[in-house]
């Protein structure tokens, strides 16, 4: 029985790559236009994106534009 682990693309998410940091990733929300913090965690349980032969898990939402 196949297990669907609730992963999508950037593309399919509408999410763009912004930079990365070690394990840390800043993606851009294309429909809020907010900066969001991801995480690199392979298989983990919870819904996320997949990105370079990795998942990547959401930590935290922020504006674009803060100072």
């Amino acid at each position: 029985m196949k297990i669907d682990n609730n992963k999508q693309t950037l593309k399919e998410a509408g999410y763009k790559h912004i930079s990365c940091n070690n394990s840390q990733h800043v993606l851009l929300n294309l429909e809020t236009g907010k900066n969001e913090i991801f995480w690199s965690n392979k298989n983990h349980a919870s819904w996320g994106l997949k990105y370079k032969n990795t998942h990547l898990e959401f930590i935290m939402s922020e504006p674009i534009n803060t100072i």
